[in-house]
């Protein structure tokens, strides 16, 4: 079984502690591995990428869910997951709406399993298969539309799913999608040091798999980078506060662009006096982390032109929009559609999969965040916003996009509204997720603003009765909460 015990650190990440049973008969704990065992354990939350969800899912949050949160189905539908193990495990919250579900390993009917429980139950294992060959395979979740005569609907939920690799014991698991796994803190030895802009963009420019790059202190004029590492060795940028990027004014120039780059880390510096503060293109698996960008005259952090799979955590940002306003986001995943000819080939920026994690952020003449139109599945999660001076915005965060998950962030001095969905662009702005949110919007707005141009209720944005809203002279928002 899996039952949630209490939380612990990995990588910088507060997940639930997992204390997973394997057919094996060994007990142990997620974080650590046991000897006897001698299994790799790999644990793959729900919103990971590795997993292949086909039909109408959406998702919601608890912090009882393995993760925070789980996907859900009420309609046909699967849920696919590839892995190289012995022995794979489902897990999932049992509740009394849940149906009856088909599980297949490698294309064959392992069992049937009835998810109902008069009572919600989080975390649970669903299902573990029979030992396995080692090697590669597949399990299916699929919608049956059958259930329980006691159960109020056939839902199948997905909470994550738990590997077991019997021959390949190593010294810890692999967690998937762990979003918080790279931070300054955690910057590893110099592999070369760098006092200057040229030399900064030369060292870069050759950098190879686990090069770790440092900005000795000092003043540096904009660069433009490209770096490609893999995912077991990524190529590091580490530069202390006092490492400063200046583009040399607002009016023009990027600080930090980064382009057509895979499986980089750039933490820790000042980005400053430029149009706008750091650019990623055409990238993925590109992380921004812990580094201050301040006084820019567009957007702080821009992830644009099909950038996926990449982080915005515990970054410092303020003073953005200095030369137009409403251009003055702190941190701006995607593009508008207006833009997609002249960037993505007329086709959506689909800038997907993005986390935009604990950042503080304030002084912004424009939304905190926005997520545009064409991106889908992001998580804005535990930051904190502040809307003094935001001129020409009427929210802190503007959600466009579709899928994405809102939890876990506070905003004060709300501009209007706190939170706010816009669905002007047809096909965008469906199923998001907003969850454990606190506003202190003090304005005359609502708390949550959704704008459904095909009317309330059909853009399945889930507003849930876990955020809390002070001081929106509208209300919470014009739609009831969801339990």
């Amino acid at each position: 079984m899996l039952r949630r015990t209490t939380d612990r650190r990995f990588g910088g990440l507060a997940l639930p502690t997992i204390i997973m049973t394997t057919l094996l008969g060994a007990l142990i704990p997620f974080g650590a591995t046991s000897a006897s065992a001698n299994a790799l354990n790999e644990v793959t939350d729900s919103t990971s990428p590795t997993i292949s969800y086909t039909g109408s899912w959406r998702s919601t949050a608890s912090p009882s869910d393995l993760g925070g949160s789980i996907q859900f189905l009420h309609s046909s539908g699967s849920a696919d997951l590839k892995f190289t193990g012995t022995s794979v495990s489902w897990t999932s919250r049992l509740t009394a709406s849940s149906g009856k579900s088909a599980v297949y390993i490698d294309g064959v009917l392992a069992k049937i399993v009835d998810g109902y429980s008069s009572t919600t139950r989080y975390a649970q294992t669903a299902f573990t298969s029979a030992v396995l060959p080692r090697g590669e395979h597949t399990i299916s979740v699929r919608h049956t539309g059958t259930r329980n005569a006691a159960s109020t609907g056939s839902n199948v939920i997905i909470d994550g799913f738990a590997v077991t690799d019997s021959q390949d014991a190593v010294a810890a698991p692999t967690v998937i999608n762990t979003l918080e796994a790279y931070r300054y803190a955690g910057c590893p030895a110099a592999t070369v040091t760098v006092t200057n802009a040229s030399t900064l963009a030369a060292e870069v420019s050759k950098a190879t798999p686990g090069t770790v790059i440092r900005m000795a202190p000092g003043t540096y004029s904009r660069v433009s980078l490209k770096a490609n590492g893999t995912s077991d060795k990524p190529i590091w940028l580490c530069g202390p506060r006092n490492a400063i990027v200046s583009a040399g004014s607002t009016q023009s120039n990027h600080g930090i662009t980064v382009s057509d780059s895979s499986h980089f880390i750039v933490a820790g510096m000042t980005v400053t006096n430029g149009q706008k503060g750091i650019t990623v293109r055409r990238s993925h698996h590109v992380t921004v982390a812990d580094a201050l960008v301040h006084t820019v005259g567009h957007e702080a952090v821009h992830f644009r032109e099909n950038t996926t799979d990449s982080v915005v955590i515990g970054n410092t940002i303020r003073n953005t929009g200095l030369i137009h306003g409403p251009y003055g986001e702190g941190v701006y995943i995607g593009s508008s559609d207006r833009n997609w000819c002249s960037l993505t080939a007329c086709l959506p920026d689909r800038s997907d999969r993005n986390s935009v994690i604990n950042n503080t952020i304030s002084r912004t003449t424009a939304q905190s965040i926005e997520a545009k139109e064409g991106t889908t599945g992001g998580v804005i999660r535990g930051n904190v916003f502040d809307g003094l001076g935001m001129t020409n915005a009427d929210s802190w965060v503007m959600v466009k996009g579709n899928d994405w998950k809102i939890t876990s962030n506070t905003g004060t001095n709300g501009p209007q509204h706190g939170f706010e969905v816009n669905g002007s662009v047809a096909g965008w702005s469906y199923r998001n997720l907003f969850a454990n949110n606190s506003a202190k919007v003090d304005a005359s707005g609502f708390g949550f603003k959704v704008y459904e141009p095909n009317g309330k209720g059909t853009s399945g944005t889930i507003l849930s009765c876990t955020n809390t809203v002070t001081g929106a002279a509208s209300g919470f928002a014009v739609a009831a909460c969801t339990p």
